[in-house]
């Protein structure tokens, strides 16, 4: 009965995800108008994805949207990088379910002082630390606005689909150790990460925002493949 069960909704899962694989281009019906590649640039250099105005929308509203509440956290790193992100552990958007990641747009200076406010530290693996912030910090941020998305899908993406949906991306940047290649499209403010051993990412910025995502990729590129482009 159990394995009945599972099979009938495995198979109702495939076939919403075939019917937005297959969904032509223009302006789609309703039910399917938050899909990933459905993202609209604006003439300021911001751009909405999910139903989300990057850099406008705040997480309170951004909650509304998914319909999903969010766990909140700083996270820290011993070169001083810090970064306050909502996690949402299931999202579930046109029919398709994903975990999605959101980082709030605080400035350094806001930063460090949430983080001398933090109410509980834990140190995690590769010397990240994560902070539990303070009362005071968790309303904030309620009212900050989302400037980057981080998607998760249940499913991997095949290389055509990404190039179907996306195009060829203008740039691809493999990470040291080969397994994880970045393609960029920054017309887009999309980083889709494409990894051999895992499901696939894909990061959302607003595309005037967009070489703040690419540069540390640079940084930490693989020295064997550098930076290879594909135009077209």
């Amino acid at each position: 009965m159990g394995d009945h069960i599972f099979l009938k909704v495995l198979g109702v899962t495939l076939l919403l995800i075939v019917a937005a694989l297959l969904i032509p281009a223009g302006q789609p019906p309703e039910e399917y108008r938050n899909l990933p590649w459905q993202i609209e640039v604006m003439d300021d250099g911001s751009s909405r994805v999910f139903g989300v105005h990057l850099g406008a929308s705040t997480l309170d509203q951004v909650e509304q949207q998914f319909q999903e509440p969010s766990e909140v956290s700083m996270f820290a790193t011993d070169d001083g990088e810090r970064v306050v992100e909502a996690f949402f552990n299931s999202v579930t958007l046109s029919g398709l379910k994903s975990k999605i990641v959101a980082t709030l747009g605080f400035s350094d200076a806001q930063l460090q002082a949430m983080f001398d406010r933090g109410e509980r530290i834990s140190t995690l693996a590769q010397g990240k630390r994560k902070i539990s912030l303070s009362g005071q910090d968790m309303q904030l941020t309620r009212m900050t606005p989302v400037v980057a998305l981080t998607y998760l899908p249940r499913v991997n993406l095949q290389e055509s689909v990404v190039i179907k949906r996306f195009g060829q991306p203008a740039e691809k940047i493999a990470e040291a150790g080969g397994q994880k290649e970045h393609w960029l499209y920054p017309d887009k403010g999309l980083d889709v990460v494409m990894d051999k051993n895992a499901k696939e990412v894909l990061q959302y910025v607003a595309p005037r925002d967009f070489e703040q995502l690419r540069r540390p990729l640079l940084e930490h590129a693989s020295p064997e493949h550098g930076k290879t482009s594909d135009q077209g």
